[in-house]
């Protein structure tokens, strides 16, 4: 990492290291790093980019979730309370039962 510097930070979605990692693929070889993500992120991407940047725009609209976690909602795709709690349990603070709706309801409509 001599001479490299970060510019950025941002969290972004597997379907969006997919997108980089796929342009960057075409550039040249991958480092095995970037080899190791690719290929996790072919197999586990599982929305398009277009629907995971709707999904995390949509969620980052819900009062009390923030990117991070909104990122990892799109990742994963909770499908019922149970799971969406696995991902929220590490917050601070907890989801009103209409907001927990609004997300999973956002979930169900990505996937479609």
């Amino acid at each position: 990492m001599i001479g490299k510097k970060i510019i950025e930070e941002k969290d972004i979605t597997v379907s969006d290291v997919k997108n980089i990692l796929t342009k960057r693929k075409k550039e040249g070889e991958l480092s095995y790093e970037q080899k190791l993500s690719y290929d996790y992120s072919a197999e586990f991407g599982g929305l398009t980019v277009t629907r995971a940047r709707e999904l995390v725009d949509g969620l980052m609209k819900i009062e009390g979730l923030d990117s991070p976690t909104a990122v990892q909602i799109a990742d994963n795709l909770p499908v019922d309370r149970d799971d969406l709690m696995v991902i929220l349990e590490k917050r601070r603070k907890g989801l009103e039962d209409a907001d927990i709706k609004k997300v999973l309801d956002l979930v169900a409509k990505a996937q479609k």
